[in-house]
């Protein structure tokens, strides 16, 4: 087949000039797992999977507990209980639909990922691939998004709040209404790193007291009332 290049959309004015050029549906700076800091590393891996460096990318008891609840029908959809590499996969080869011949794809492509690759390779994909509110993909692009700066230049306290993203983006968004639960849900993920041993009670504590300055909102767009 002919591949075609996907080109920005332009709305334009009457006169031809551009008032705004939509980069397509996902803003994402792919990185090295070098330039990904401890901090991110090990903030996303207390958030999401703590067993992340010694499961075989899915957990026997989420499995279960998916299985109990899609069979008896408790819930309107089927259940998670996602580590990493799963996560991966639905976001990077999977659609989002909730299926159980999909859950079937998800764990067989999980036992491919994980015999393909390393985990930091897999640790790499996942931080490379996930959303991080609207149209922000990747952890680089959520670092210059919400704090202007590369990902490897991040503070523990940006890392915990950027961790905090995945779970729910728009919800969570340091733009949106609820700035006080992403506070709530960065200090949970400190303390999970402080318990996992990442980090100490006093790394923790002044993470939590940093101010964390982010960028303003804004959309590069002329005469948004238009």
């Amino acid at each position: 087949k002919e591949l075609k290049a996907i080109e920005s959309t332009k709305i334009l004015d009457r006169d031809g000039n551009v008032l705004y050029a939509v980069t397509g549906e996902q803003r994402r700076t792919i990185i090295s797992f070098s330039d990904m800091p401890a901090s991110i590393r090990n903030a996303t891996i207390s958030a999401e999977d703590k067993d992340f460096y010694h499961n075989f990318g899915f957990s026997v008891n989420g499995i279960l507990r998916s299985v109990y609840y899609n069979l008896t029908g408790k819930t309107g959809y089927l259940v998670g209980g996602s580590t990493i590499t799963q996560q991966f996969v639905k976001n990077a080869l999977l659609t989002s639909q909730k299926t159980f011949g999909r859950k079937i794809k998800e764990l067989i492509l999980t036992l491919e990922v994980e015999a393909i690759y390393s985990k930091d390779k897999i640790l790499e994909m996942y931080l490379n691939q996930i959303p991080y509110g609207s149209n922000v993909y990747g952890i680089q692009e959520a670092a210059k998004t919400y704090f202007g700066k590369d990902a490897k230049d991040l503070t523990l306290a940006e890392s915990a709040t950027l961790a905090s993203l995945p779970k729910a983006p728009t919800y969570y968004s340091p733009y949106g209404n609820h700035p006080d639960k992403l506070k709530i849900r960065e200090e949970y993920i400190l303390d999970r790193m402080v318990a996992l041993k990442y980090i100490s009670k006093d790394e923790a504590k002044k993470a939590k007291e940093e101010k964390l300055a982010y960028n303003p909102y804004k959309e590069n767009i002329s005469a948004p009332h238009f």
